[in-house]
């Protein structure tokens, strides 16, 4: 009885049990389970193991798992890869592809976790030339058009302009003309024998036409010299 209720031995019973209890604890609440990061590693490298031994329907199951932990980026992006790979051996094509655009839509340079066949290599690929075009349209429409700057205009040189003599011009020397009465008397004397031309020649036309008015009538020639037997004595 004594011994059952001294103090020290309590303190030594209760140092005995937590030593035994200690591997139990520490097997129930692994580091994962405090760690979100450890927990997805572990559940991730599960997944991996079954894998390579061909288990693809556990290795999916795992990978569910640690899609609901994953927190950053690049894990989100492992484990997208790592289903798409997954679902691709158990031929479930279209939702492998899914799964690759998935991860590739969160990192367009990403790469394949572990090796793969080379039709779900192509497959990959293809997934990624449509992730990085649709991105790339998608840049160029949000992207602001950049209005061009205004050109400025650089100010011509202007020649300096030379100021001209105030020189007078000298007048140019007018032609001579003849004075108004020389030019009355030529167009005169040019009249006057314009008409005398013109007159000659209508009296010579009358002339021909009618005969002269004051000559007399020359006697035929054979009365002639019966006159001048008359007036001899």
């Amino acid at each position: 009885m004594e011994a059952s209720t001294n103090p020290r031995s309590w303190g030594a019973w209760v140092v005995v049990l937590c030593a035994w209890l200690a591997p139990g604890l520490a097997t129930a609440n692994p580091p994962e389970a405090e760690d979100p990061s450890g927990l997805f590693r572990h559940r991730i490298e599960r997944a991996g193991t079954l894998y390579e031994s061909l288990e693809y329907e556990k290795a999916l199951n795992w990978l569910t798992q640690a899609k609901q932990v994953a927190s950053t980026t690049d894990e989100q992006v492992e484990v997208a890869l790592y289903r798409g790979l997954v679902l691709a051996d158990l031929g479930r094509r279209k939702q492998a592809l899914e799964e690759f655009r998935t991860g590739l839509t969160l990192r367009p340079l990403a790469k394949l976790p572990v090796a793969a066949a080379p039709k779900v290599e192509r497959d990959f690929e293809s997934v990624r030339k449509q992730v990085q075009l649709k991105q790339g349209t998608e840049s160029a429409k949000a992207a602001p058009v950049e209005a061009p700057p205004p050109v400025v205009e650089e100010p011509k040189a202007v020649a300096p302009v030379e100021k001209q003599a105030d020189a007078t011009p000298e007048p140019k020397p007018l032609p001579i003309h003849e004075s108004k009465p020389g030019l009355r008397s030529r167009l005169g004397a040019a009249g006057s024998s314009l008409g005398k031309n013109v007159g000659s020649a209508l009296g010579s036309a009358l002339d021909t036409v009618m005969g002269p008015k004051d000559k007399p009538a020359t006697p035929p020639p054979s009365e002639q010299p019966a006159a001048a037997a008359k007036e001899e004595p």
